[in-house]
């Protein structure tokens, strides 16, 4: 019997119509009826958050992402969409982002007033910078701000004047916003009187997350939003 090729039906439609945390593309295509080589649309719907979209074990560019939603990473940095496989992607009216990165820590002071007699003011934390939580269905959680430094007064010897000296430590920078890096923290400082002093920081925030990871196997037909890193 001569050979016949497999009969090639139209496109499978598949939609994501709800929001959800890292879909199985592949899964929802066969239980539409695909069958590995027909033409696969999936869509996501205006309104849907989808957490970090994996696209795998698709053959070259048989699938196109239609995006009218949202597309995007966990706070802190989260990857939006990888692409393990090679596939089209139109994104007019979406948004694809990496998560914002966390917010640097701020400046952590240390004075020192005579032997035996210092004190610290530690750094706050950075915030949280911008994306999906880690639920299913994800919600968004907006960037916070960091957090205050804590003080310490020093006594001890009349170095300098009888004012006590005291260490604040700076406040933590702020998240970013969806696809931006986290703030620098604060600079710490001081007052009153003392010999010396050490500071350590501030530290720089994280640089936002991927919005797409495997940009050389994504053809992009609209690009709409983009935010964040690509490579």
């Amino acid at each position: 019997m001569a050979y016949r090729p497999p009969l090639i039906k139209g496109p499978v439609y598949i939609t994501i119509a709800a929001s959800v945390r890292s879909p199985d593309i592949q899964a929802l295509a066969i239980s539409a009826g695909w069958v590995g080589y027909e033409p696969l649309y999936c869509t996501v719907n205006v309104g849907v958050d989808v957490a970090t979209l994996t696209v795998a074990n698709i053959p070259d560019y048989l699938l196109t992402v239609v995006n009218r939603g949202r597309i995007g990473g966990i706070y802190n940095s989260g990857t939006g969409l990888v692409a393990t496989a090679k596939f089209n992607l139109d994104n007019a009216g979406g948004i694809v982002f990496g998560g914002g990165g966390e917010g640097g820590t701020g400046q952590t002071v240390t004075i020192f007033r005579g032997t035996g007699y210092s004190g610290t003011g530690n750094g706050g934390s950075g915030g949280i910078g911008a994306g999906f939580n880690t639920a299913n269905p994800p919600v968004m959680l907006n960037a916070s701000s960091g957090n205050s430094g804590t003080s310490q007064t020093v006594g001890g010897p009349a170095i300098g004047g009888s004012t006590q000296g005291v260490a604040y430590g700076g406040t933590g920078g702020s998240g970013g916003s969806i696809g931006v890096q986290g703030a620098t923290g604060s600079d710490g400082s001081t007052s009153g009187s003392f010999e010396s002093q050490y500071r350590t920081g501030p530290s720089s925030g994280s640089l936002a997350g991927y919005a797409i990871d495997g940009m050389a196997n994504v053809n992009i037909l609209a690009a709409g939003s983009i935010l964040g890193r690509t490579r």
